[in-house]
Formats: C-alpha cells, sequence, structure tokens
C-alpha cells in the first residue's frame, strides 16, 4: 500500500487532500464527515472580518433611541463582534477535541488591524495553522502596481510579527510578477502559497438591470493556472510550501498538482456537488496511480514535472497556442 503521507507549513498530513474553507466546514458534524471521508486536513470556513463589521452594525441600528445615542453604544458594537469571533473560536476548540487531522482556522481580511486579535484568540483555541484571504484590488488610477505589491508584503510582514502560528496566504495571481512577490513572501515569513483563491465574480442581470453574482461552484477543467503556476514556483522557492486549489476535482487532478510540486490540494466545490464520498475516491486513486507507477511515497514524485526539473521547462511558460503541423 502507498504511503499517501505528506507535510504541509510544518504539519504532518495522512494524505494531501484539504477540505478548503466553505459550506463543508462551517459546523463540527460536516467536519467528522471530512474526516471520516478521508480528509488529510481541514481549513475551517473563513470568518469575515468585513461582514462581522456590518452584522455588528446592522445589530446596533436595532437597540433603542437612548442607548443609540449614549457612550455605550460603541461597547454595544463591540460586544456584538465578540460574539461573531466567540462562535468561531467554539468551533476551532470542539474541532481540536473531535478531529484527529490538522484544523486551520482562515480570516478574510480587510483591516490591517482588527484581525491580529482573532488570530491570538485561534492559537489560543488550539488552531494547528492560519489560512489568511489576502486580495488586494489596484480599483483607483492612482493605486499603482508597486503599491499593490508593497501593501502585500507589508501585509505578510505583519502576520508573522503578530503570531508565530505557521501561515498561509491564499491569493490571486493578478499580480505585476507573481514570481517576484512569491519570492518577497518566501522573505517575510510566509509558510505557504495557496494558488488561487476562487473570487466572488460579479455579473450583470439584464432584465433587472442589478448587479449580481455568477455561480461560486468551479469546474474539473479551472484548475490550468493554478497548474502552471505551482509548477513555475515550487522547485525554485523551496521554503514556501504550495497548495493548489480551484478545480480540484479528481484524484487525477491532484496527482497532476503533485507533479507539478504542490504539497497539498485543497477541495471543495466537488464535495459540495457530489457529496463527501468525493474524498474517499480522490485518495483512492492517488493510491491506484502510486501502485500502478510503482510508486511507495508522494516525495518520490512530488516536483517532478516542475518547470526547474524538468530539461524543457519552457512549456510552462507558454500563453499562445502553437500551430500544429
Amino acid at each position: 500500500m502507498p504511503d499517501l503521507k505528506t507535510t504541509f507549513m510544518g504539519l504532518t498530513l495522512k494524505n494531501p487532500i484539504v477540505v478548503a474553507s466553505g459550506p463543508l466546514t462551517a459546523d463540527i458534524n460536516s467536519l467528522i464527515k471530512c474526516e471520516q471521508a478521508g480528509a488529510g486536513a481541514v481549513v475551517l470556513k473563513s470568518i469575515f472580518e468585513d461582514t462581522v463589521n456590518y452584522e455588528s452594525s446592522k445589530q446596533s441600528t436595532n437597540i433603542g433611541d437612548y442607548i443609540k445615542e449614549s457612550d455605550f453604544s460603541a461597547s454595544y458594537v463591540d460586544l456584538e463582534k465578540g460574539h461573531y469571533v466567540d462562535q468561531y473560536v467554539s468551533l476551532i476548540s470542539e474541532a481540536k477535541a473531535k478531529l484527529s487531522i490538522p484544523v486551520i482556522a482562515s480570516i478574510h481580511c480587510t483591516n490591517t488591524n482588527t484581525w491580529t486579535e482573532y488570530v491570538k484568540r485561534f492559537k489560543a483555541a488550539g488552531a494547528d495553522a492560519l489560512e489568511l484571504n489576502y486580495y488586494p484590488i489596484g480599483s483607483h488610477i492612482s493605486k499603482t502596481g508597486e503599491k499593490v505589491d508593497k501593501e502585500a508584503l507589508e501585509f505578510a510582514k505583519k502576520v508573522r510579527k503578530v503570531t508565530d502560528l505557521p501561515f498561509s496566504l491564499k491569493i490571486g495571481y493578478e499580480y505585476s510578477s507573481l514570481s517576484s512577490i512569491s519570492h518577497g513572501f518566501c522573505k517575510e515569513g510566509v509558510n505557504g502559497l495557496v494558488l488561487f483563491n476562487n473570487f466572488f465574480h460579479p455579473d450583470i442581470n439584464i432584465e433587472k438591470e442589478t448587479v449580481c453574482a455568477m455561480p461560486g461552484l468551479t469546474h474539473a477543467d479551472a484548475y490550468s493556472e493554478s497548474l502552471r503556476w505551482i509548477a513555475l514556483l515550487s522547485a525554485d522557492i523551496k521554503d514556501i510550501d504550495f497548495a493548489a486549489s480551484t478545480g480540484v476535482h479528481s484524484g487525477e487532478t491532484v496527482i497532476k498538482m503533485i507533479l507539478a510540486g504542490a504539497k497539498v490540494t485543497e477541495v471543495c466545490s466537488a464535495v459540495l456537488k457530489n457529496g463527501f464520498g468525493t474524498i474517499t475516491e480522490m485518495v483512492s486513486g492517488v493510491e491506484s496511480w502510486m501502485d500502478r507507477k510503482g510508486y511507495k511515497t508522494i516525495d518520490e514524485f512530488r516536483g517532478k514535472l516542475a518547470q526547474k526539473n524538468m530539461l524543457d521547462g519552457a512549456y510552462w511558460e507558454r500563453t499562445q497556442y502553437m500551430k500544429n503541423l
């Protein structure tokens, strides 16, 4: 029987299949099912700073006029924020008590100050690591690509200063140079990069003439950019562990990502579509392939097809179709 054991950010996982942050990791019953199906680790559903702030403010509008006009109003909002964070801390504690696999807490960061308090409480509750969703948008004409990159690196530096927990950044690829900034993240002490986040995609309803959201689940053919960039970066930046995300729907895709150099793969949409048994099928698919190929451990083929490990790795840089002769 092949050994699927792997490591990610210093954590030991029984296999490289991690259930990503989402509905499947929002409550203890689903988390238990993830482990029973064979997951190597779980990333708890993200706590969104902007959502916590919004809900807290909304609740404060429902209290009496006297309280709203009093000095207690600001304290009330803080108490409401504390309530949401308390719920998340309780989930971490319960997950650590009932699961034997690593539990990674997740924060969607919007403010460079508020989330630092979350981190301290998550560590105290027993979180094994952190995954931080970070996606700056240079939407204003005055915000240059250089400034976006600088803010991202400053963010990473601040995280490293406030916690000694291992942490990963779940990012997009819209940087001026993904390779350069990944090297920068490494220098600032980032332990892992998750490539890539499946972001909210806005759309327009032409009948209602309103802004709406595109469907949020990924498809099985959506993994190409993650595969490309892991192959380009993994063998070159050895002090960061890479996790593949977006479009991981089968054991075959898991194998591809490991061949490109990923330490783990994050799955969500496939399990939401097809059930927890999908995790079991992925694990079995990787085992069967390793048996057929004669691999005893994951390390024997991890990064085999990363750009730096190939005689001709230029294929990973190709962006245009070539005419077939």
